[in-house]
C-alpha cells in the first residue's frame, strides 16, 4: 500500500519515496540523546524513524483490531491481568466522567457570573450617562431671560 500526500495541485509525493530519501539523512545524523526527554534514552536514535518503512505498512494492527488470545494461553495470570485492566478502565472512565461534570458545572457557574457582571456593567454605564447629562446640564451657562422691549 503506498499512501501519497499531495504538496500542491501538481506534486505529490509517496511515502515510500520519501522514507528511501529521508532514512540515510536521518542515519547520517549523529546521535543526539541530550534531544530527548528521559523517558526516551532507551530507544535507538538510529532505529527509530519518523515515516514508517514501505515494508512495515502492511504489518501494522490499527488500534481497534482484536487479536484473539489462543484458549492455551489463557492462565490465571492472564485473567488477573484482564481483571486488574477492567477495573483500570472502569475507574479512568469514572474519573473522567467527574472531571467532565466539574468542568460543565464550572462553565454553568462561569456563565451564571458573566451574565450578572454584564447586567451591573449596563447599569454602571446608564448610570454614567445620568450623570454625564446632570454635569452637562449644570455647566450650561442660564439661558438668558426674555428681555421685554418695553421700558419700565
Amino acid at each position: 500500500m503506498n499512501a501519497s500526500y499531495n504538496l500542491n495541485k501538481n506534486t505529490s509525493i509517496f511515502v515510500s519515496d520519501v522514507h528511501n530519501v529521508v532514512s540515510p539523512l536521518l542515519a547520517a545524523l549523529p546521535p543526539q540523546l541530550h534531544c530527548l526527554p528521559p523517558y526516551c534514552h532507551h530507544l535507538s536514535p538510529r532505529s527509530t524513524t519518523l515515516l514508517p518503512s514501505p515494508t512495515s505498512e502492511l504489518e501494522i494492527r490499527r488500534r481497534g483490531e482484536k487479536r484473539p488470545i489462543p484458549p492455551e494461553l489463557k492462565d490465571e495470570k492472564y485473567f488477573e491481568r484482564r481483571r486488574r485492566n477492567n477495573q483500570a478502565a472502569k475507574k479512568s472512565r469514572d474519573a473522567r466522567r467527574i472531571r467532565e461534570d466539574q468542568i460543565a458545572w464550572r462553565a454553568c457557574l462561569l456563565e451564571q457570573e458573566n451574565a450578572s457582571l454584564r447586567a451591573h456593567v449596563a447599569a454602571l454605564r446608564q448610570e454614567t450617562l445620568a450623570l454625564r447629562s446632570l454635569l452637562a446640564a449644570r455647566d450650561e451657562p442660564p439661558a438668558p431671560a426674555p428681555s421685554s422691549t418695553t421700558p419700565d
